[in-house]
C-alpha cells in the first residue's frame, strides 16, 4: 500500500505543479503582503530577506520580524527574518521560513491502484534557511554616480520538504538590485530568485522581478509619509503578474500609523482575489522601535488568509543628527570680529537649520536661517538684527539642523562674552589765572595771595586728568617794559613767570616730567590790547592740560553740548558720534546726533536718529510727536547746509 497527499493548493493555474517548494511564494512580512506582494522596491526592513537582499542596507540598525500566517486549509506558515546595518560595510541577514500542513490521514492504496481506505495520521512541512549579504558598490570604489546609487545583495538558501518522515533538500541562491534614482525617493530594482536548486527532478520556482517604488512627504499631514510601489514578477511556471500598492504612514509624536492596500494580477480566483490590506502600528522607545502589522489577503473560493508581523529594531545609530560650534570665548565689540564656525554629522542629509545668538536674558539679537547644511564658517560684526552694537555682556550661539527625514538636534551651545573696550581720543584743556593775581607789575615772583588760585586749578587737572601732560604757558600784554627792568623784554618775563609756576607746582607734589614751560609773551593775547580791561586779560598764566582719555558717552556729551549752542553742528555732531561709538543704545545721543543732521540739513539722516532715540527712549512724547508729523515719506526733503538755506522743520522740542 502506497501513501498519497492530496495536491498542493497552488496548482490552481496552467503549469502549476511543474515546480518544487512553492511554498517559497508566499509573501512573508504582513507589511509586504498587504500592498500586494509588491515590495521588492521598498524592502528597507529585515523583510528584504524574502524580497530583495539589497534592501538590508536600506534598514536601520539590527532589525528583528516574526510573521504568523494562516493559511487555507488549517495551514500555518512561521516566518523569522533580521538584519544588521553595518554603514560603509553594507549589511548581513538571515531568516528561517517553515510551512506545516498539521496532521490529517492518509489514503490507503490497494496493490491494484485503487483506494484502500483510510490510513495513518500524517504530516507534511516546508521549511527554508536564508542568509544573505548586501552593499551599496560605492563602498567598493567610485563612490559617486551610478556606483554611489547602486545597492547589491546576494542571498544563499537550503530548502527541503518533509512528508511522512522522508525528507529532501537543496541549495540555491538569489539576487537582488537596486538603484537609488532619487535620494529617499524613487527606486528601481530587480530580483531573481532560486537559482540551481532542485528537489526529486523538480526544478525550485525560479522567478524574477522588476519594479519601483516612489516615496513622498508632507502629503496631507506634517510628518506624514506615502510609498507608492509597482512590480512585476514572471514566474516559470505560472507566467507573468503584475503588482502594485501603497502604504500612508501618519507621525504622532513617537507613535507611527500606517494603511496599506495593494493588487495582485494574474489569478483567475476573481477580481476580488487580488485585493489586499492591512494597518500597521509602532512606537518609538529612544533607539528601540517596536511595531505590529497585519495584512488580510483574499484567494476567492480558496478562502482568505492572514499574516501577522512583530516587528522591532534596535540601535539606530546610523540616523543620529549631530551638529557642533566652535568660537573664540570674547571679543572686542566695535573692534574684532568673532570668527564662528559650525559643522553637522549625518547620515541623512541636511533639510533647514537655524542660528540664533541670544543675550543673558534669553533674547534673541541676531537669528539667521536656510536650507541644507548650515555655513561652516560665518563671522558676526557683534551687531543686532537692526544693526546695533550688542551692550557688553555674555551671549549664547545656538544652533539648530533638521534632516530630510524630519529628526533635528541642537548643538551644544557655545557662549562668547562681549566686551568694550572704549574708545580713547585725545583732549586738550586750558586753565587760566590772572597774571595780576600771581605777580607783581614786571615780577617773576609769585605772590602767596595766588597759591590758592594755582591750588585749586591743579586741584581740578589732578583729580580729571591725572596722566595728562601740562603746559606752563605765561602771557603778557603788549605794553613795553620799563627802562633798566630786570628782563629784557615780555616774552623772557613770561618764561620766567611760567617757571615760577612750574616750581610751586613740583614743590606741591607734581611730577616735574608731566610739566614744560614756555612764555609767549604778548604774541596770543584773548582780549584787545587797547584798554587796561582787556591788557588785563592778556596777561595770564595758562595751564594747558593734554593726552588721550576714555571717550564715554556721557563725557562726550557734555563735550559737544556747548558746541550745539555755538551752532558749530558739525563739531557737535563729531562729539555726539564718539558718545554712539562708546554706547550705541545712548537715546540722548541719538537725539542730539538728530538735531545736528536737522540743522545741517541731513534730514533722512536725522530721522533715523531720531527713531534710533525713540527706540532706547519710548517715553519720550515730544519725539514721537516731530516723527509722526514730520518724520514721514510725503515730506520733501530740506535744503542741504551747502546751499546756504535752513531748514523749515523745527527741532523736537522746540
Amino acid at each position: 500500500m502506497l501513501v498519497s497527499l492530496p495536491n498542493p493548493v497552488f496548482a490552481q493555474t496552467t503549469g502549476a505543479g511543474s515546480t518544487s517548494t512553492n511554498f517559497q511564494k508566499i509573501s512573508m512580512g504582513a507589511r509586504g503582503a498587504a500592498m500586494g506582494d509588491s515590495f521588492s522596491a521598498v524592502a528597507d526592513d529585515a523583510t528584504a530577506m524574502f524580497w530583495n537582499p539589497a534592501g538590508l542596507v536600506l534598514a536601520r540598525g539590527s532589525q528583528f520580524s516574526l510573521t504568523h500566517g494562516e493559511w487555507m486549509q488549517g495551514v500555518d506558515s512561521e516566518y523569522f527574518a533580521f538584519s544588521q546595518n553595518m554603514d560603509q560595510d553594507g549589511a548581513i541577514g538571515g531568516s528561517i521560513n517553515y510551512l506545516g500542513s498539521g496532521t490529517f490521514a492518509g489514503a490507503l492504496e490497494t496493490t491494484s491502484g485503487g483506494y484502500g481506505g483510510v490510513g495513518d495520521q500524517i504530516s507534511a512541512s516546508d521549511y527554508e534557511g536564508s542568509l544573505a549579504y548586501a552593499q551599496r558598490l560605492g563602498n567598493w570604489g567610485d563612490d559617486t554616480g551610478f556606483f554611489h546609487n547602486s545597492i547589491l545583495g546576494i542571498r544563499l538558501d537550503l530548502v527541503g520538504q518533509s512528508i511522512v518522515s522522508v525528507g529532501t533538500n537543496a541549495a540555491s541562491f538569489d539576487m537582488g538590485y537596486i538603484y537609488e534614482a532619487m535620494r529617499k525617493t524613487f527606486y528601481l530594482n530587480a530580483v531573481i530568485t532560486n537559482i540551481g536548486g532542485k528537489i526529486q527532478s523538480f526544478i525550485q520556482p525560479f522567478t524574477y522581478q522588476l519594479g519601483g517604488s516612489y516615496r513622498a512627504k508632507n502629503v496631507l499631514m506634517k510628518k506624514d509619509r506615502n510609498i507608492v510601489a509597482v512590480e512585476t514578477d514572471g514566474q516559470i511556471d505560472t507566467g507573468l503578474k503584475f503588482d502594485m500598492g501603497d502604504e500612508y504612514k501618519m507621525s504622532f509624536g513617537a507613535n507611527d500609523l500606517a494603511l496599506r492596500l495593494g493588487y495582485r494580477t494574474g489569478s483567475d480566483l476573481g477580481a476580488v482575489a487580488g485585493l489586499t490590506s492591512g494597518v500597521g502600528i509602532a512606537h518609538r522607545f529612544d533607539d528601540v522601535e517596536a511595531g505590529l502589522d497585519y495584512a488580510f489577503v483574499p484567494y476567492g473560493v480558496l478562502g482568505d488568509t492572514s499574516r501577522v508581523s512583530l516587528n522591532v529594531i534596535v540601535g539606530l545609530e546610523p540616523f543620529q543628527l549631530n551638529a557642533y560650534i566652535n568660537a573664540p570665548d570674547s571679543f572686542v565689540l566695535a573692534q574684532d570680529m568673532v570668527p564662528i564656525s559650525f559643522a553637522t554629522k549625518s547620515e541623512e542629509p541636511i533639510d533647514h537649520w537655524k542660528i540664533n545668538i541670544v543675550d543673558s536674558d534669553g533674547t534673541v539679537v541676531k537669528t539667521m536661517s536656510g536650507k541644507s547644511s548650515p555655513p561652516s564658517n560665518y563671522t558676526w560684526d557683534g551687531r543686532t538684527d537692526d544693526g546695533d552694537l550688542v551692550p557688553q555682556g555674555n551671549y549664547r550661539i545656538d544652533l539648530q539642523v533638521t534632516d530630510d527625514e524630519d529628526r533635528s538636534n541642537r548643538a551644544v551651545p557655545k557662549s562668547v562674552y562681549a566686551k568694550w573696550i572704549p574708545k580713547k581720543v585725545p583732549y586738550q584743556y586750558g586753565f587760566q589765572v590772572s597774571g595780576d593775581l600771581l605777580f607783581d607789575s614786571g615780577k617773576d615772583e609769585l605772590m602767596a595771595r595766588g597759591y590758592e588760585a594755582i591750588q585749586k586749578v591743579i586741584g581740578t587737572i589732578q583729580q580729571k586728568y591725572p596722566e595728562s601732560q601740562i603746559v606752563v604757558a605765561g602771557h603778557t600784554d603788549n605794553q613795553n617794559l620799563v627802562p633798566g627792568a630786570r628782563f629784557a623784554n615780555n616774552q623772557v618775563l613770561s618764561q620766567a613767570r611760567a617757571q615760577a609756576v612750574r616750581d610751586y607746582l613740583v614743590s606741591h607734589g607734581v611730577d616735574g616730567n608731566r610739566l614744560t614751560v614756555v612764555g609767549y609773551g604778548d604774541t596770543k593775547p584773548v582780549a584787545p590790547n587797547t584798554n587796561e580791561e582787556g591788557r588785563a586779560k592778556n596777561r595770564r598764566v595758562e595751564l594747558i592740560v593734554s593726552g588721550v582719555k576714555v571717550a564715554t558717552a556721557p563725557d562726550m556729551i557734555e563735550e559737544g553740548l556747548p558746541l550745539l549752542q555755538q551752532k558749530n553742528y558739525k563739531d557737535a555732531l563729531d562729539k555726539f558720534l564718539m558718545a554712539l561709538d562708546a554706547d550705541s543704545r545712548n537715546a540722548q545721543a541719538w537725539r542730539l546726533a538728530g538735531d545736528c543732521y536737522l540743522s545741517l540739513g541731513a534730514r533722512d539722516k536725522a530721522n533715523i536718529a531720531y527713531r534710533k532715540s525713540l527706540k532706547y527712549n519710548p517715553g519720550d512724547t515730544q519725539l514721537k510727536a516731530w516723527l509722526d508729523q514730520y518724520g514721514q515719506p510725503e515730506f520733501a526733503p530740506i535744503p542741504s547746509s551747502n546751499s546756504g538755506q535752513s531748514s523749515s522743520v523745527p527741532l523736537p522740542g522746540m
